[in-house]
């Protein structure tokens, strides 16, 4: 039997064997059994995740027999499949499901994409339009119009997103010595032109 079929130890995880149609095995009892994954609940699509321990999973407290108490880590099927049976995730790029469902994770239906890939598949027409996918669109009314303000007017939007959008960029919330800031972020990291304004490197590196 291949690899694949018998299963690969998982990384960091001795007591567990991941195989490629995506079922994790623990061997942390006398007898393998097979774990139930369950709906990762800030996922939105639908993804599963198992919960994995080792010994650098363990609380600071102890439980009446004087043993650690341990709480696991989540871990994202699709990424272990994926990460186990062809490899790192490249940077910039996304897993995606081929057939759409993020409960086959089997490693034949994981592929890796572009953000923007990823978005123009699961784009359905009746939600509001994704101004980032205009992107060339909206460049080339902004070196047309001469302003940010008449271009946000002519795609009803604000001054500030379709700068964004321009420059390939947004923001997340972080806590630096306890006080919340707005980081930038890239938002396509494939892309890098003149209106990025040479600052991909500086913001990959945040």
């Amino acid at each position: 039997m291949s690899k694949k079929e018998l299963g690969l130890q998982i990384e960091n995880f001795e007591d567990y064997v991941i195989t490629s149609e995506g079922d994790v095995w623990s061997k942390r009892r006398n007898k393998p059994r097979k774990l139930k994954p369950q709906k990762a609940s800030q996922s939105k699509k639908g993804y599963l995740q198992v919960r994995l321990f080792n010994e650098h999973t363990r609380r600071g407290n102890v439980n009446k027999d004087g043993e650690f108490k341990q709480k696991g880590q989540l871990h994202y099927l699709h990424r272990l499949v994926y990460e186990h049976f062809v490899g790192e995730i490249p940077q910039g790029l996304e897993i995606d499901h081929i057939d759409e469902n993020p409960q086959n994770n089997n490693v034949n239906n994981l592929q890796v994409i572009t953000r923007r890939e990823n978005i123009n598949k699961h784009w359905y027409p009746n939600r509001k339009t994704n101004l980032r996918l205009h992107r060339d669109e909206i460049i080339k009314d902004y070196e047309n119009l001469k302003t940010l303000k008449l271009v946000s007017k002519k795609w009803n939007s604000s001054i500030q997103l379709i700068g964004r959008i321009i420059k390939n960029m947004y923001y997340i919330k972080v806590v630096e010595d306890g006080k919340p800031k707005w980081k930038p972020r890239i938002y396509d990291t494939t892309i890098n032109d003149k209106w990025m304004n040479g600052n991909i490197k500086t913001l990959l590196e945040l």
